[in-house]
């Protein structure tokens, strides 16, 4: 079945308007038709089945026939990462969204190789949005994973919440594990911090220890480069590493996903 997002603006009780680029995707790329159902998501938590009543000119109206159950979360996890090169960048947003990263932060950072000016963020931030909302559609997700415009690292920290769980993995770090890190919260959001291929800078490290929590790898590290990575992935289907093999909630699993 076709899924298309739609505003919740868009959604009146049981009739929904599908316009613009999805309405233009179901008439005239998979050409949709009256009677036809679809498939829709609001991008906030609600999915549904539509009936179309009616179609004019990159316009869809029709009727909402079921609720179809929630495939959203119990946890908000940003991915705050250090921005890479082309596809790779985009091959990282679309495994984010498929394992349930709810906001991906792009990251400035002092061995980021990237360099983009204000109006060559924005026209980023655009495309790579373009790219979750296909990605959120394709793996059946209710809600939409929103890309941010990319900033420093530094603007970064000054965003977090006390309150939330923040991690930063570190290859240097030795002692605490995320599983360690995860088994007593009991929020239910949860920041982390991927540094670029370079890997961090002593000095970003001692700054996000004023409020994060830094851990230490697993037993495989996956740089995003990398073709074995892929394939590592596809043979070991995402496994975490043993010490995290039997974790007392969701959270360590969906962060060790990542």
């Amino acid at each position: 079945m076709s899924r298309f997002f739609i505003p919740p603006t868009a959604i009146h009780g049981k009739s929904f308007v599908l316009s613009g680029s999805e309405a233009h995707h179901a008439l005239n790329v998979l050409r949709k038709k009256v009677g036809d159902e679809i498939d829709l998501f609001d991008g906030k938590d609600l999915s549904f089945r539509g009936r179309i009543e009616s179609v004019a000119s990159q316009e869809i109206r029709g009727s909402i026939v079921e609720d179809l159950p929630s495939k959203s979360l119990p946890i908000q996890l940003t991915l705050f990462q250090a921005l890479t090169r082309g596809s790779k960048w985009e091959w990282l947003l679309e495994k984010a969204c498929e394992v349930g990263v709810s906001k991906v932060v792009p990251l400035f950072t002092q061995r980021t190789l990237i360099k983009l000016d204000a109006a060559q963020a924005r026209e980023k931030q655009k495309r790579w949005n373009r790219i979750a909302l296909a990605a959120s559609k394709q793996c059946g997700r209710s809600d939409l994973m929103a890309v941010d415009a990319p900033c420093p690292l530094s603007s970064a920290f000054s965003q977090l919440d006390k309150s939330q769980l923040s991690l930063i993995p570190w290859e240097k770090e030795t002692g605490r594990s995320i599983h360690d890190a995860c088994k007593d919260y009991k929020g239910t959001t949860v920041n982390i911090f991927i540094g670029p291929e370079g890997g961090w800078d002593a000095q970003e490290i001692d700054l996000a220890r004023q409020d994060m929590i830094g851990v230490k790898f697993g037993r495989d590290r996956f740089f995003i480069d990398g073709n074995q990575s892929r394939q590592l992935l596809r043979e070991r289907k995402m496994k975490p590493d043993n010490s995290t093999a039997s974790l007392p909630s969701d959270t360590s699993q969906r962060i060790m996903k990542i």
